[in-house]
Order: C-alpha cells, then sequence, then structure tokens
C-alpha cells in the first residue's frame, strides 16, 4: 500500500507540473501576443494617418522602408535567429539542430516582426507567434522540468499555442502542431497538444472579455470579429470549387519555385539583412499604391477589401500585387510568416474565380474567398486539416466547411503531383547541417 500511495503521489505531481505548464504556456502566449498585436496596430495606425495627409505612392514606400531598416537593424545588430518565417526554426529545433530559442528570440523576433508588417511588408504575423511560443515554452519547461527531456514537447505545443491564439484557431492550432510539427506523435502528445492550444484560446478570450482591469487586455480580439454571411452552398458549386482547386494547387508550385529563385537571386546579392530589407520595404510599398486605398489596412487579412472588389481587373491586380509582395518578402527572409500571406493570395484568387463567373455566367458561388485561401494555404504546406480547419474557424461559419474541403482537397491532390517537396521541406533541406 505505501508503494502503491507513492505511486499515485508521484502521478498527481506529475499531472500537476504538466497542467502549471501548459497554463503557464497559455498565459505567456496570450500576454506576448497582445504586445505584438498592439505594436502591429500602433505602427500601422501611424502608416494609416500619414497616408490619409500625404501621397500613399510616397508614404508606403517610406514606411515599407523604414520598416525593414528597424526590423534588419535588430536582427543583424541583435539576434540573427529571428530572421525569415520562425517556423523553420522551429522545426530544426526539433530535429535536434542547434538553432537559437528563448527570450532573446522572442522579445527580437517580437519587436521587429511587429514593425515590419506595420509598417506594410506583406508577411504574416502567425510565423513569429510560433517562434515566439516555442521560445517562450522552452523557457517555461526549463524552470518547471529540471530536466530537458519536456523541452521538445513544450515547445512542440508553444508553437500551437501561438498560431492558435494569432487566429483565435483552437482546432487550427492544435492541428498544425500535431500535422506539421509533431509528425507520427503519440496519443497522449497530441492530448496535450489540443489542451495547450484550447488553454491558450481560453487565457486569450478570458483576459479580452474581463470587466474588470486594465482596459487594454480587451484588445485581444479574433483576427476576422463576426461571423462570415457568406453560407450559400449549391450542387452547381461543386464543379467551379474543383476548379479553384485545380488553380490554386498550380499555382502555389508556380508560387514556390518562384520564392525559391527569388532566394537564390537575393542571395547572390550579399546583402546583410539590414541593408536588404529596406529595400524590399521600398519596393513593396510602391506595389501596394497600385491597389485601392481599402487595401491599406492589414488588420483583417484583407478579407474586407477583397469583398468590396468589382471586376476581374482589379482583382487581378490584387491578386498580382499580393503574390509578388509576400514572395519577394519571404524570399528575402523578412521576419514574418507566409501562412497568413498565403491565404490573401488564396482568397485574392478565389475573388478573381468570383468576378470572372460573375462575368461570364453572371453567377458564382459566394464561398469562393473563404474557399480559396484554404486551397492555396493546404497546397503550400500539404497539411489538409490545418488548412481545412483554419479557413473554416476564421470564417466562423460551419456552412462553409464543406466547400473549403473541396477546394482544398482538390488542392492539395493537384500539388501533390507537380512538386513532392513542400517549401518548408526545401528549406529545412538547405538549413540542415549535412547540407553545407
Amino acid at each position: 500500500m505505501p508503494f502503491l500511495r507513492r505511486v499515485s503521489l508521484r502521478k498527481i505531481a506529475s499531472l500537476l507540473r504538466l497542467f502549471l505548464l501548459v497554463n503557464a504556456i497559455g498565459i505567456g502566449v496570450a500576454l506576448a501576443i497582445w504586445v505584438y498585436g498592439l505594436e502591429i496596430q500602433a505602427v500601422n495606425a501611424l502608416r494609416l494617418q500619414l497616408a490619409n495627409h500625404l501621397p500613399r505612392w510616397f508614404v508606403l514606400p517610406m514606411m515599407g522602408a523604414l520598416g525593414g531598416a528597424i526590423a534588419g537593424g535588430l536582427i543583424s545588430a541583435v539576434e540573427p535567429g529571428a530572421k525569415g518565417s520562425g517556423i523553420v526554426q522551429v522545426m530544426l529545433w526539433l530535429r535536434g539542430v542547434p538553432v537559437p530559442m528563448g527570450w532573446r528570440v522572442a522579445v527580437v523576433k517580437l519587436l521587429a516582426s511587429g514593425v515590419a508588417i506595420g509598417g506594410g511588408i506583406p508577411v504574416g504575423p502567425e510565423g513569429p507567434s510560433i517562434q515566439i511560443g516555442a521560445s517562450l515554452a522552452k523557457e517555461a519547461a526549463g524552470g518547471i522540468y529540471p530536466h530537458d527531456h519536456q523541452q521538445r514537447l513544450a515547445v512542440a505545443i508553444g508553437s500551437g499555442a501561438g498560431l492558435a491564439a494569432v487566429f483565435h484557431s483552437p482546432l487550427g492550432g492544435a492541428l498544425y502542431t500535431i500535422e506539421e510539427l509533431l509528425k507520427r506523435s503519440d496519443v497522449r502528445t497530441n492530448a496535450i497538444a489540443a489542451f495547450a492550444t484550447f488553454a491558450t484560446i481560453a487565457w486569450t478570450r478570458l483576459l479580452s472579455a474581463a470587466p474588470v482591469g486594465p482596459a487594454w487586455l480587451r484588445d485581444l480580439l479574433p483576427m476576422i470579429l463576426y461571423p462570415s454571411r457568406v453560407d450559400d452552398f449549391r450542387l452547381v458549386d461543386v464543379p467551379i470549387l474543383l476548379l479553384l482547386g485545380v488553380l490554386a494547387g498550380g499555382l502555389a508550385v508556380f508560387y514556390q519555385r518562384g520564392i525559391l529563385r527569388l532566394r537564390l537571386a537575393l542571395r547572390q546579392l550579399r546583402l546583410e539583412a539590414w541593408q536588404l530589407l529596406p529595400l524590399v520595404g521600398l519596393t513593396i510599398g510602391l506595389g501596394w499604391s497600385l491597389l485601392p486605398g481599402s487595401f491599406d489596412n492589414p488588420d483583417r487579412l484583407d478579407f474586407d477589401a477583397l469583398l468590396g472588389l468589382s471586376g476581374p481587373s482589379t482583382a487581378l491586380l490584387a491578386l498580382g500585387v499580393q503574390g509578388v509582395g509576400t514572395a519577394v518578402a519571404v524570399a528575402a527572409e523578412a521576419p514574418g510568416g507566409f501562412l497568413a500571406p498565403a491565404l490573401v493570395v488564396g482568397a485574392s484568387l478565389g475573388t478573381l474565380v468570383q468576378q470572372l463567373c460573375l462575368l461570364l455566367f453572371s453567377y458564382a458561388p459566394a464561398t469562393l474567398l473563404f474557399a480559396g485561401g484554404g486551397a492555396f494555404l493546404g497546397a503550400l504546406t500539404r497539411t489538409p486539416l490545418t488548412a481545412i480547419l483554419l479557413s473554416f474557424e476564421l470564417s466562423k461559419n460551419y456552412a462553409l466547411l464543406l466547400p473549403i474541403g473541396f477546394a482544398v482537397l482538390t488542392a492539395i491532390a493537384v500539388a501533390d503531383q507537380l512538386e513532392r517537396l513542400t517549401l518548408f521541406d526545401v528549406m529545412l533541406e538547405e538549413a540542415s547541417p549535412g547540407s553545407r
């Protein structure tokens, strides 16, 4: 009996430590993402204010160059490990490659990417949030567990928590952790990963809904505030959704190959981050000035701006500027992710298909914007469940689950026939020690 009592006490203590770790990650990531979002909002507000008083063709390139200069300076001078999306770095660390991970990386990544995104460089907040969540989780695990055998699990669930917090997507965050970061994981690990992402969203929403306390805590809001009212789905929509999937799969492969070629070309310039990123911000700002002013605010993934477009020519321009701008930023290893930009590029493709259908048939499915975003993201990452659930949770509309699924699965099938390796696979091979 004393032996059984000791075993039970050890199990209870282990569960309590695990519960403490998961909630420490949840609270830490929730607060970090709030700070991160506030930084992006402040820089973007300055950008929008200047654009209201000065010519857009001057303000957008100037703010892009300034944001790139500050971000590049922080990376070059303080922490080179904060460059790029952050997702590849987390994957490398989970594979045992000694890449930087900790407080220093989290702080520099937060500051550099917030200034870059707020300044108009079209990278997403989800890559930095994944790296920030992983770094905070590693530090939390080091403080709770005396040995490092739990740190790998902590880093993986911290990454998923960061993704979930940015998109307010507990299922998407959990599935990303399982599908992309912890491949072939066991049931216990999957349950812990899901618990961590749900805990993060719970803390985020509790902080944002608190009736008392600092008002700034109520700034923790979802990326898309209201459920989508786009819920009409008909049988005649299926062929158009399948066509959208085919186009998204082909475009994703073209996009991936373009980024890799751009990376090689930019590396030949042999410029440091503080030299390259201002040029990237300047160039992208000039391209963005060609779009309507409704695209100046990136806070809501540009979905509102895309819904307001009319005519195939404007939709094609939006797709071209979004696609090229994001590809250049990713190729230059700007401190931001490309999952959110991939959603925007795919949504732009869906809007273009919608406008063409209206022109040709006077009818178009109302679901193409979210279906296009999910299809392009799925084809680029080959994570079907993550792409479907992330797009579905962004829409907050159960009726969109089927159309998104049709488009995503078709896009992945097409992309996999054209190119076996994903962009992440290629970047991991390039960064692995054996490839040098």
